[in-house]
C-alpha cells in the first residue's frame, strides 16, 4: 500500500500521520487502499483538468481519478486545487491545513462510494468528513496554525 503526496511543504502537515489516518478511515469504512496519490495544482491547471475530464469550466478543490469502479481495492490519483482549498479555508475561517485534510478525506470518501450530488448526499459526506477530521492525530493543533 502506498499513499503519496506531491504538495508544497506545509506547517502542521505530516505525511506519515496523514497517510496512516487515511488508511484508518478506509478500514473503518470497510475498504482497502492499494494506492493513493495526491498532487497539488494551481487554479488554471485545475480549471484545465476539470474541463478536460469532467466538462466543467471552473476551479474545484479536488478531482478524483479512481482506477477501479468498485471501491476495493482503492487505487486512485487526486488533483488538489491548492488555490481553491485556500479560498475555502478563508471563507470558512478555518486553518488551511484543516481544510486540506477535509478535502483529502473527501476524495477518499468518493472512492469508497459516497457522493455529493444531492443535498442529502452532501450532508452525509460532510458528516463523515467531520467525524474523520475529529480522529486525525494532529486535529488538536489545527486551530493553532
Amino acid at each position: 500500500m502506498a499513499i503519496t503526496f506531491e504538495i508544497p511543504k506545509l506547517k502542521g502537515f505530516t505525511k506519515k500521520h496523514t497517510a496512516d489516518w487515511l488508511k484508518h478511515v478506509a478500514e473503518i469504512e470497510g475498504a482497502r487502499i492499494q494506492r493513493l496519490h495526491y498532487k497539488s495544482f494551481n487554479r488554471q491547471e485545475m480549471i484545465e483538468l476539470n474541463t478536460q475530464f469532467l466538462g466543467h469550466e471552473y476551479d474545484t478543490d479536488i478531482i478524483s481519478f479512481s482506477v477501479h469502479e468498485h471501491p476495493t481495492p482503492i487505487d486512485a490519483d487526486f488533483a488538489l486545487g491548492w488555490d481553491q482549498i485556500n479560498e475555502q479555508a478563508n471563507e470558512l475561517n478555518e486553518p488551511f491545513v484543516k481544510e486540506l485534510h477535509r478535502i483529502l478525506v473527501h476524495g477518499l470518501l468518493h472512492c469508497i462510494g459516497y457522493d455529493d450530488h444531492s443535498e442529502q448526499d452532501q450532508k452525509e459526506i460532510r458528516s463523515k468528513e467531520d467525524l474523520y477530521l475529529s480522529i486525525h492525530p494532529e486535529c488538536s493543533t489545527w486551530n493553532n496554525t
